[in-house]
């Protein structure tokens, strides 16, 4: 393995397939929201504010708000003071996302749904934030649109140069986008037979993306694997 685990291609995979399957196991087990991805939630507001009648705004509102109250936090992280007291802010925040899908798995069908979706967008929000780069690939582990057009200029680039390190950013990107794909797919199979319980996978991926920091920084010592990254994202 080479470079930071942070940003290694077997941790990226785990968020990513992860967050797949959270977004399908949140709209067809928690009254049809995007608990992850924030753009459909802003879409079906607007769409509740037309037609109250057919679709509930609130119901999509909160987990936006909790985002933004993620991120809020999140930026609490950054600058030099904040990285002394707390050396590797992305592995606090594995373990506190595991932590909520696995109690989210444990509530009764009767908890509301606000809660947990809010719950689980708030931890996105704080992964997004602290976990934005496969390699050299910059990437949003919560949604695909700028995936989407990065894996498209990446291919075309390298279908026009050839060049091997452009091919190899082109895969990157295809996988990462297969692999949201694929956690979309198992989250809906799984969660259409398991019920609210099916959220204890991808908290078991995000334990395993977890344990991976151990098993490698021995190996592969980093001043910080965490480092911020910066705000160019999209």
């Amino acid at each position: 393995m080479t470079g930071p685990t942070a940003t290694s291609r077997r941790v990226g995979a785990l968020l990513v397939t992860s967050n797949g399957f959270v977004d399908a196991y949140t709209y067809l087990a928690h009254g049809g929201v995007f608990a992850n991805a924030q753009t459909g939630n802003v879409i079906l507001f607007g769409v509740g504010l037309a037609k109250p009648g057919e679709v509930d705004a609130l119901t999509h509102l909160w987990p936006v708000i909790a985002f933004v109250v993620g991120i809020v936090v999140a930026n609490l992280f950054r600058g030099e003071a904040a990285t002394r007291q707390l050396r590797y802010p992305l592995r606090y925040v594995l373990g506190l996302q595991a932590l909520v899908l696995v109690a989210v798995g444990l509530l009764p069908a009767s908890a509301p749904e606000p809660s947990i979706t809010t719950s689980i967008g708030f931890v996105a929000a704080l992964q997004f934030s602290l976990f934005r780069s496969v390699r050299t690939a910059t990437v949003v582990p919560v949604a695909m649109t700028g995936n989407l057009m990065r894996t498209t200029d990446a291919v075309l680039t390298a279908l026009r140069g050839r060049r091997r390190e452009d091919v190899a950013l082109a895969v990157l990107y295809v996988s990462l986008v297969l692999g949201f794909g694929a956690g979309a797919v198992v989250g809906a199979l799984v969660t259409g037979v398991v019920g609210t319980r099916a959220v204890w996978i991808p908290a078991a991926m995000i334990v395993v993306a977890l344990v991976l920091f151990f098993i490698d920084e021995p190996r592969h010592p980093a001043p910080s694997d965490d480092a911020l990254p910066s705000d160019d994202t999209a």
